[in-house]
Formats: structure tokens, sequence, C-alpha cells
């Protein structure tokens, strides 16, 4: 019959590996947990419920600050003057220019335009 030491120690052999992968496994969890998050801010990040003026601050404000002439962009002041259609300021907006990021429609949806357009011609009400 085996010692109790030598029982012991086999015990532990056989239960290390187990152990160790237990750790593994853990990590490799809390990594694809991490990853799921993260892909859920990102969708909810580009979610069709923001109004006009979230839509405005999480696309536009950077460089038109509340409407004003910004680090990287003109004053909206005249927005309407320029723009005389809805229209024409969504195709602006879709294409982009210089710096100006086009905004596509994965990015922003028709409805969510609407709502951004709406903001936009009224910023400076």
């Amino acid at each position: 019959m085996l010692s109790r030491y030598a029982a012991v120690a086999i015990y532990f052999l056989a239960i290390t590996p187990l152990v160790l992968s237990g750790c593994a496994m853990s990590e490799e969890i809390k990594r694809i947990d991490e990853n799921k998050h993260s892909l859920s801010e990102k969708a909810a990040s580009l979610s069709t419920d923001l109004n006009g003026e979230q839509l405005y601050f999480r696309s536009c404000n950077t460089c038109h600050p509340t409407g004003r002439q910004g680090p990287m962009g003109p004053s909206l002041e005249h927005v309407n003057e320029h723009f005389l259609t809805d229209a024409a300021l969504r195709d602006f907006i879709r294409k982009g220019k210089g710096v100006m990021p086009a905004q596509t429609k994965d990015v922003m949806d028709d409805k969510e335009m609407d709502s951004l357009i709406a903001y936009v011609r009224h910023l400076n009400d």
C-alpha cells in the first residue's frame, strides 16, 4: 500500500493540471465577457434612440462646440442660409468635407439624420 505521503503527492500531481486549466479557463471567460461588454457599448453608441441633441454632441460638438467655431470646424450660425433645404444639408453631412467625417447610414440612419438636422436648424434660435 502507498504511504499517506505518496497518496497526497499523487493527489496533488493529479489535481494541479485541473487547477491550472481552471485559471486559464477563467481568464478566457473574463476576456470573452470584456469583449461582449465592449461590443455592447459600441452598439449603444450607435443606438437609434438618440435625439438630435445627443447625436450632435456625439458627432459634431467636438469641432463645432454648441454651434460656434471650434478647433476644427466653422461656426454653424449661418447653416440655414448655406443649406436651404434639409436634403442639401443631409447630402453635405453624409459626404463630409475636409476633416469632417462622412456620416454614412451605417453610422447614422435616416431617422437619426432627420433628428440631427432638426437640431442643427434650430441651434441658433
